[in-house]
């Protein structure tokens, strides 16, 4: 399995909006009780707009979609997305290990938030090490950090 980023395009602009519709409709309608198209098509357009996105691509095949800042304190997981009929195979698995291990390599943390009724999401980043630092009405914001090296810790010889 090879996973690759490239720089997206206006012309990825319906896969990704494809992709941010399949994935996140059945959480929408969990959390707010319906899907409104018009109202999901504004936020995805923000979204794309607000910050940089790749595309995630798996063996030449466009598969999901990421914006990932990484800033001299900490790096941030704006998006990631994989589309549902990629979703089970370890890309999001595989790449976020990549920028784990990268915000090691740097000694900062990596925050993100995912909705309340994210459940999936929510197992995903906690299996991968992530704890809830906090909420809001709407996301719960999670955290990684590097653990701390034994002679940190005090344990060991």
């Amino acid at each position: 399995m090879e996973i690759e980023l490239r720089v997206s395009t206006d012309a990825d602009i319906p896969f990704v909006r494809n992709a941010h519709h399949a994935a996140y409709r059945d959480v929408v309608i969990r959390q707010w009780g319906r899907w409104d198209e018009e109202l999901q098509d504004e936020f995805f357009l923000r979204g794309w707009q607000d910050s940089p996105t790749d595309i995630i691509v798996l063996d030449g095949v466009d598969s999901g979609y990421t914006g990932v800042i990484a800033r001299d304190t900490e790096v941030v997981v704006h998006k990631l997305v994989v589309h549902p009929d990629h979703q089970g195979r370890g890309i999001g698995s595989q790449f976020l290990r990549g920028v784990l291990a990268d915000a090691a390599e740097r000694d900062v943390p990596v925050r993100l938030r995912t909705c309340i009724e994210n459940h999936r999401a929510r197992s995903f980043y906690a299996g991968l090490g992530f704890r809830e630092v906090g909420r809001t009405e709407t996301h719960i914001l999670m955290e990684w950090r590097q653990p701390p090296l034994p002679e940190q810790t005090g344990i060991g010889p």
